[in-house]
């Protein structure tokens, strides 16, 4: 008798239980069940890029000093002679700005014309000895005096053309104690002083008014890059957004590596940078390498598979998913192109969510079924992200 009182109460605990829990009454991790997230097919833009940092830098810096023609800046240089320039007049500062042919410095010639007054009788003494050497080739008789005075015309030969080598020189280096600007640009540094002696080195320099911009990029993303690609240049200091393109890619290595990553420079050319923008300042770098527009996408998260087996999980009327393989074009981290497979406006699947753990499970979590995680082999990495158009 007692044992049935007992099963008849258990019967009575189990039916109010069952009641209780579904008017609510236990919390829901014990009485919700897995549900899938998904995301739209949607026509939208697909973009694959890069990013990187560096440092804005002139595109162009030239160098000008007595007596030597305009360089690179930086550049090693001798001057002809052993000249001293005294600075007799100085036209610049740092921050000004010059055009092409613009006079910037002088420095004083004196000795130079000194010296040019002796080259010219040095010159049209040597030519009087060759008018001479021709003449008495000319009278020479016998085979041995012929012979001779042939060497002596050689020889006369030789030193007006020293003579005269020394009186260009001496001409060219007059003209070059004047510094004139050999680009439009700013002059960055003035290293002389009025009424000094010039310094060896650069007297003036100065810089391009273009900009541009070498950063590192490593070496897995090398192969996607190309001369011409667009890149989007951010400049905070100035708050800055400018149009960039990539102008140069390095053939080697950069010289230093990050936790054995190799990276090559890659140069990008600023377009039309505002005037406040100045070299040094630190710019952030997004280059284009390849881009989709007007197309069927969907999130990368619902992609399932490898190169050329992509599928994705259409969820049915009574909720369960199934597998739909798709054609594929450009794939980033966030968006990937359906070339056929899909129709707009379907929902595929990107994750699940399981309540009764709290939990969420989205592309990359290794989530339903093994088949999220899939690593994006399709297409090319995705380093500044990429819209989908939703």
């Amino acid at each position: 008798m007692k044992l049935k009182i007992l099963a008849i109460v258990a019967l009575g605990v189990v039916g109010v239980g069952a009641a209780f829990v579904a008017l609510g009454g236990l919390p829901a991790s014990a009485a919700s069940t897995t549900r899938y997230l998904t995301g739209a097919v949607t026509t939208g833009d697909v973009t694959d890029q890069v990013a990187a940092t560096g440092s804005v830098a002139a595109s162009a810096s030239y160098g000008v000093s007595f007596g030597a023609p305009a360089h690179l800046a930086g550049a090693t240089t001798a001057a002809s002679g052993s000249t001293t320039w005294r600075v007799t007049s100085l036209k610049v500062k740092p921050g000004d700005t010059v055009k092409k042919g613009a006079v910037l410095a002088t420095a004083d010639t004196a000795d130079l014309k000194r010296q040019l007054t002796d080259a010219d009788t040095a010159l049209t003494t040597s030519k009087i000895q060759l008018a001479i050497a021709k003449t008495d080739r000319s009278n020479a008789a016998t085979t041995a005096a012929i012979r001779q005075t042939r060497i002596g015309v050689y020889n006369a030969q030789t030193q007006v053309a020293t003579a005269q080598k020394a009186r260009d020189d001496l001409l060219d280096q007059i003209k070059l104690a004047t510094l004139t600007a050999p680009i439009d640009g700013m002059v960055t540094t003035v290293n002389i002083v009025n009424g000094l002696e010039a310094p060896s080195g650069d007297a003036v320099v100065i810089d391009a008014p273009t900009f541009q911009i070498t950063t590192d990029v490593v070496e897995s993303d090398l192969a996607s890059m190309a001369v011409g690609q667009t890149a989007a240049v951010s400049i905070s200091a100035v708050d800055a957004a400018v149009d960039g393109k990539v102008t140069a890619i390095a053939p080697t290595a950069a010289g230093n590596t990050t936790g054995g990553v190799v990276s090559y420079a890659v140069t990008v050319a600023l377009a039309n940078a505002p005037a406040a923008v100045r070299a040094g300042m630190t710019a952030d770098v997004t280059i284009t390498i390849d881009s989709a527009t007007g197309v069927m996408t969907i999130p990368a998260a619902a992609l399932r598979g490898t190169t050329g087996a992509y599928t994705v999980l259409i969820l049915g009327a009574d909720g369960t998913p199934t597998a739909q393989p798709v054609e594929v074009g450009l794939v980033t981290n966030t968006t990937a192109e359906i070339k056929s497979g899909l129709t707009l406006g379907q929902e595929v699947v990107t994750g699940v969510s399981t309540p009764q753990t709290g939990t969420t499970t989205v592309a990359g979590g290794g989530g339903f079924g093994g088949g999220f995680g899939v690593p994006i082999t399709g297409g090319r990495r995705n380093i500044g992200g990429g819209g989908n158009g939703n």
